[in-house]
């Protein structure tokens, strides 16, 4: 009887044992995809166009050959400031994929059909640090080039606490096409106006100047309609 006892026990932690390391798994891949999601290839690309609506129809029936061509995932909108300018965040399995997508000439083509009446802004972003972006909140990215990334960087750390002041929520900085002179910050804040009053304020005038910022920095608001 006490053996029956034991061995029944015995069974019952090994199946316990067998549905924890099986969860464990299942956690764990779940993370691995979303991490390898995070750090795929980045891009942005943002124009002017006639019209939204005929821009996105052209922008839908592109679909398939944008996942042909390596795309994982996209967030298309207008800038907050600018309802004719478009813009797509695009993310894609390598930078390979990217570079080949963005010189087919198909694409070329099918701009033109979509209204886009400028030539594209086209940025690859290579994220170096960050924090992780949230839903639901005021993204904005400035981009600029630099005398130095290291004297940059050294300034960009000193002025955390006063981006906390002004309600930051999350924050991402990286280089723009492989190129260590050219860097972009993404920050998230919780509305327009925190948003605003920081990039209108002296302090990040003075601290950029301090920082080696060459020439006049581009600031975008994004205003997101669709993700997928």
């Amino acid at each position: 009887m006490r053996k029956q006892v034991y061995l029944i026990t015995l069974l019952a932690i090994l199946m316990s044992l067998v549905l924890i390391s099986w969860k464990n798994s299942d956690s764990n891949n779940d993370l691995k995809q979303k991490s390898s999601l995070q750090y795929k290839t980045k891009s942005l690309t943002y124009h002017k166009v006639k019209d939204y609506e005929l821009w996105k129809k052209a922008f839908d029936e592109f679909f398939a050959k944008r996942v042909r061509n390596g795309e994982l995932s996209y967030e298309v909108g207008v800038l907050e400031d600018n309802p004719n300018t478009v813009y797509v965040f695009n993310t894609w399995k390598s930078e390979e994929h990217y570079k080949k997508f963005a010189q087919d000439e198909e694409l070329k083509e099918k701009m033109i059909e979509a209204g886009v009446i400028e030539a594209p802004k086209s940025l690859l972003l290579n994220k170096l640090e960050g924090t992780t972006q949230l839903e639901n909140k005021i993204t904005g990215i400035i981009y600029h080039e630099v005398e130095d990334y290291l004297q940059w960087k050294h300034v960009f750390d000193e002025f955390e606490r006063t981006r906390k002041e002004f309600r930051e929520v999350s924050y991402e900085v990286g280089t723009i096409n492989g190129d260590r002179k050219w860097i972009y910050v993404m920050n998230q804040w919780n509305n327009i106006e925190d948003y605003k009053a920081f990039v209108n304020d002296d302090k990040l005038k003075e601290a950029m100047a301090n920082a080696g910022v060459i020439g006049k920095p581009v600031f975008l608001v994004f205003n997101p309609k669709e993700k997928g």
